[in-house]
């Protein structure tokens, strides 16, 4: 999934800036790599959710689940989970009913149906939707990488680490106060 992200990245950086490049400097204008870059935009936000949950590489403020207890922590996970798959079902079913109608009809420059321009959101919300459930069904979480198992953060102690050194190298030779 995040090869694919990586992918639909790439595919619509060159198309936006090769427009610009076509536009400007030939007065030349390619519809269908508009619609192109705005059928990856979709496909690359959508396959983007997943491969995050899936690695647990979403943003996340934790401030409430760090302060709580390991029985807290996981009656918060399990909410999270069950709110996702909720939501991930109410889309499916949203996307099922809009497609019904808009299904029928094809964009305007690559004449793909619909249906087609939007099977990667329907790909990427019932990938999100299994994850969940399976996270629900198993209660497990990938640890993220910066979590080891004495609790430290190494990121923010080679911050405090550098802060130390440098308010060291500011205090005088002589002084007492180190």
């Amino acid at each position: 999934m995040t090869a694919l992200s990586m992918l639909m990245l790439g595919l619509m950086a060159v198309l936006v800036v090769g427009q610009v490049i076509l536009r400007n400097l030939f007065d030349l204008g390619l519809p269908w790599a508009d619609e192109l870059s705005r059928i990856s935009n979709i496909a690359l936000v959508f396959f983007a959710v997943p491969a995050l949950m899936l690695h647990n590489r979403h943003i996340a403020i934790d401030l409430l689940y760090s302060a709580l207890r390991p029985a807290g922590k996981a009656i918060l996970r399990f909410s999270n989970y069950a709110l996702i798959t909720l939501f991930a079902a109410i889309f499916t079913f949203g996307l099922y009913k809009f497609l019904i109608r808009a299904g029928k009809f094809s964009t305007p420059s690559l004449k793909l149906s619909n249906y087609a321009v939007y099977a990667p959101v329907l790909v990427a919300i019932v990938l999100l939707l299994v994850i969940a459930i399976y996270r629900l069904v198993t209660r497990t979480e990938p640890a993220t990488d910066y979590e080891t198992e004495d609790a430290s953060n190494p990121i923010a102690d080679a911050i405090a680490e550098e802060m130390a050194d440098h308010v060291s190298a500011k205090t005088p030779s002589g002084d007492s106060r180190q």
